[in-house]
């Protein structure tokens, strides 16, 4: 989870940077207040969707990473079994070339159904729900964090510029 938590810092640490400094290069300018004001919405939901992106991200990463796992020990999953649990677990499908790249296998149709029981799947997504609460636990401190820098640098180039 660690790997994913670094990658999802990274992210969120450019979101942010990336908001600094188009809010500063807005200041700069003379705009109405209203279309400051509109032009500040924009930039603010931009980093929200960097941000909402890089948990997606995560949060499938970690899944993947499991269903790999749990393929190396032998479960049979297939690219339709991953997309059920991708769509059970964290409420959205995934691409089906990233599930046919991970879990296809070659000459297997869709008639050689998995082998996999409901009481396997129960098993691992029991155990991927707590690891998912506690990466989206970690990933609204990281984001706090984040958030609470930028408005910190943002209120001092607020005295300074």
């Amino acid at each position: 989870m660690q790997k994913f938590l670094a990658i999802y810092e990274e992210s969120i640490e450019d979101a942010f940077n990336k908001l600094l400094k188009e809010v500063l290069e807005l200041r700069k300018k003379a705009l109405p207040n209203e279309v400051h004001d509109g032009l500040l919405r924009v930039l603010a939901g931009r980093c929200g969707a960097g941000c909402s992106t890089a948990a997606k991200l995560c949060k499938r990463s970690l899944v993947l990473e499991a269903l790999l796992n749990a393929k190396q020990e032998g479960l049979d999953i297939t690219p339709t079994v991953a997309g059920h649990v991708f769509e059970r677990l964290i409420g959205r499908s995934v691409d089906n070339r990233a599930t046919l790249l991970a879990f296809a296998q070659a000459g297997r149709t869709a008639a050689d159904k998995s082998a996999v029981t409901v009481e396997d799947l129960a098993q691992l997504e029991f155990a991927l729900t707590d690891e998912l609460q506690a990466l989206g636990n970690e990933m609204a401190v990281i984001r706090g964090r984040h958030h609470e820098h930028y408005k910190a640098r943002a209120k001092a180039n607020t005295k300074h510029g």
